[in-house]
């Protein structure tokens, strides 16, 4: 089965599936037809603008198609983050401009993404980190940046805190003021000031 891509922008998301089921939930536009498709992503402006807000849903029978020729349209930005819990399985969460986020960062040459996604948690908020899963989820996330139509690419691993990390330390030369272990039953409180990727992340795991 083709895989999906969800692209963040904004507020809102673009779906690109060939699951027509998807029809049936709410989407502000829905494009079926190939052509349509292709036009809508080579005129992309409504991801980079930096104020349309609308989910839109693009039925294809070859997502990864679209997406290949998406990305060569754009600059990629490849990052790796942490979806971080401790002994007692508690979420790690950072505050930055204003919301509630994840740790997460820019991959640096030569460093692989799992090891600079576990680098960016530990400088992000000062947790050591014991073990790393090998099997991330990737998403997407469409902006501007220094005038130029970007997409960041994230991988997030699932990651295992050393026991008995309490002195959390956020990093505040990337705007980040605090760092909180939250647990999973508090979750919910925090959705408001979320980001829609973000909350989209920590949903999978509030159970």
């Amino acid at each position: 089965m083709d895989r999906d891509f969800k692209i963040y922008y904004n507020d809102s998301v673009v779906k690109v599936t060939s699951d027509r089921t998807q029809m049936n939930k709410k989407f502000a536009a829905i494009f079926r037809d190939e052509r349509e498709i292709e036009k809508f992503f080579s005129h992309s402006e409504t991801f980079f603008d930096g104020k349309t807000n609308r989910n839109v849903l693009a039925i294809t029978t070859n997502a990864e198609k679209v997406m290949r020729n998406f990305r060569g349209q754009v600059k990629m930005i490849i990052a790796g983050g942490g979806i971080v819990f401790n002994e007692k399985d508690e979420l790690l969460m950072i505050h930055r401009r204003g919301k509630w986020d994840l740790p997460k960062g820019k991959i640096e040459d030569p460093e692989t993404i799992i090891d600079g996604a576990k680098r960016e948690v530990e400088e992000e908020t000062g947790v050591l980190i014991a073990s790393v899963t090998d099997n991330p989820i990737i998403t997407y996330h469409a902006y501007r940046l220094k005038g130029k139509n970007s997409l960041k690419a994230t991988s997030w691993y699932v990651m295992k805190a050393k026991p008995k990390q309490l002195k959390l330390k956020p990093q505040k030369e990337e705007d980040i003021d605090e760092v909180r272990w939250v647990k999973k039953s508090d979750l919910q409180n925090y959705q408001r000031e979320c980001y829609l990727l973000v909350w989209d992340l920590i949903s999978k795991y509030q159970q």
